[in-house]
């Protein structure tokens, strides 16, 4: 192949996966594990505050989900950033957003202080999100890409652990009384302690701004190909490979950015069905998740919930590993199809094996029923997470990528509130559990379903 051929995606390619893959990878899913404690840390605290601030179930709720909601704008607002300005300015900002805002939450004084910094500390997680997931994308060979993706996003049980970590000592471990005697300040609420704490990412920005550069996509694209050139060739030697130079000439031309190029008539289909994906995704997860302590608790088929939620984030790591399998051997379209309509068969079993619920009369509640669904939501749930976050990248070329994860994140953002709404106000009505959990359920299946029809592999294509 003469170098009047060489294309990034050609070079990319080319270097195989190694050292500096790996270290690369280790920076990205650290920044997407403090996401992770980010987006769960409230729920440690929530009740702490509804009896602090004597907040309504309504209050409670919309503090509860305000850092979803701040994710829905801070998916398209950043996305778009990225796209105009560069992953790495993005990935250092965001990530320096959520960490600020999260850490000042320490300060709120009440229900609409509280609301207002866990909704700016949303739209830098929302940022970080599709950020991250399209600068890590944009430095993977094709025949790794896939699994290294779904490897990013195996790093979130790892913030959700730091969660945990910090609130039992926050909460519990040094605190006497619900508070923490600090020198020169005296007595503290313990959740203040737990949000300063997680303001401490801010730090991870000089790691990020000393460790990473730009994309050879995204600075080819944008003209720069001196700099996509030293950047391809910086890969290569690290990794021990060799390098060609890209040329200026052979790269396509830019047709144009923003949201109104992802409903291009090339990129239309891609937009929907991701959109779905994501919608039916995040309606079905949060709705089944946000209430599944109360569901289990109330199930009376089990002792220890918090032994049943340790089993459940163990679950998660084979759920992660088999996506990240499959979506190289069979594709990323039946993967992640599969794996919805498997998660909402999962639910419909789980839904089914409470006491005194039945599906057209078939009595299979029980102990082992309960299990075996509680278990297969866990794993072909956060299964599906890693192939979706591993395809949607893949689906939209580098001068609207970013803006793509960003947008069809966002609608599924907007579901992720108003799943456990839906959820929460059938539950609250005396509706049997099985047709409170039936929506979530068919969200799943209907998004797998349309994946699976209409959705564009991209398993083996190179990156556009």
């Amino acid at each position: 192949m003469s170098s009047e051929s060489i294309t990034v995606a050609d070079m990319m390619d080319r270097i195989p996966v190694g050292k500096f893959h790996k270290r690369l990878l280790g920076i990205c899913g650290s920044a997407w594990a403090f996401d992770g404690m980010e987006v769960i840390i409230i729920s440690f605290t929530l009740s702490i505050l509804t009896e602090a601030w004597g907040l309504s179930g309504l209050t409670a709720g919309l503090l509860g989900s305000s850092a979803l909601l701040g994710m829905i704008a801070g998916n398209w607002i950043w996305g778009r950033f990225a796209d105009k300005f560069g992953r790495k300015k993005a990935f250092e900002y965001t990530v320096l957003t959520y960490s600020i805002f999260a850490g000042l939450t320490a300060l709120a004084t009440g229900f609409y202080s509280g609301f207002a910094l866990r909704f700016l500390t949303g739209m830098g997680l929302g940022g970080a999100l599709a950020v991250d997931m399209s600068y890590l994308s944009e430095h993977l060979p094709t025949n790794k890409r896939g699994r290294y993706l779904v490897y990013l996003d195996a790093f979130w049980p790892i913030g959700n652990i730091l969660a945990v970590t910090l609130a039992w000592i926050s909460l519990d471990l040094i605190s006497t009384g619900g508070t923490v005697s600090l020198p020169f300040i005296g007595d503290v609420a313990g959740w203040r302690i737990l949000f300063a704490s997680a303001g401490l990412p801010a730090l991870f920005v000089f790691v990020i701004r000393r460790k990473l550069k730009e994309t050879p996509y995204y600075l080819a694209k944008t003209g720069n190909i001196d700099e996509a050139n030293e950047r391809i060739e910086a890969i290569a030697e690290e990794n021990g490979s060799d390098y060609t130079p890209i040329q200026a000439n052979e790269l396509d031309t830019q047709e144009g950015t923003g949201f109104r190029r992802l409903f291009d008539t090339d990129l239309r289909n891609r937009t929907i069905v991701a959109s779905i994906a994501w919608f039916g995704i995040n309606f079905g997860y949060y709705g089944v998740f946000i209430w599944l302590p109360t569901t289990v608790g109330a199930s009376g088929l089990v002792g220890n919930i918090y032994a049943y939620f340790i089993l459940l984030g163990l679950v998660q790591i084979p759920g992660y590993l088999s996506a990240a399998y499959l979506i190289d051997k069979i594709g990323r379209k039946p993967t992640l199809g599969g794996y919805l309509v498997l998660s909402g068969l999962s639910t419909f079993l789980f839904a089914n094996s409470l006491p005194q619920v039945s599906i057209l009369g078939l009595g299979i509640s029980g102990f082992w029923p309960f299990l075996v669904g509680l278990m297969a939501i866990s794993f072909f749930g956060l299964g599906a997470w890693g192939a979706i976050y591993a395809y949607t990248p893949e689906l939209f070329p580098t001068e609207v990528r970013a803006t793509g994860n960003g947008f069809a994140g966002g609608v599924g953002k907007i579901a992720a509130v108003l799943g456990p709404i839906v959820a929460g106000q059938l539950a609250v009505s005396g509706t049997p559990t099985l047709m409170s959990l039936t929506p979530l359920a068919v969200a799943y299946i209907v998004a797998g379903l349309v994946v699976l029809s209409f959705g564009y592999e991209t398993k083996g294509k190179q990156l556009q």
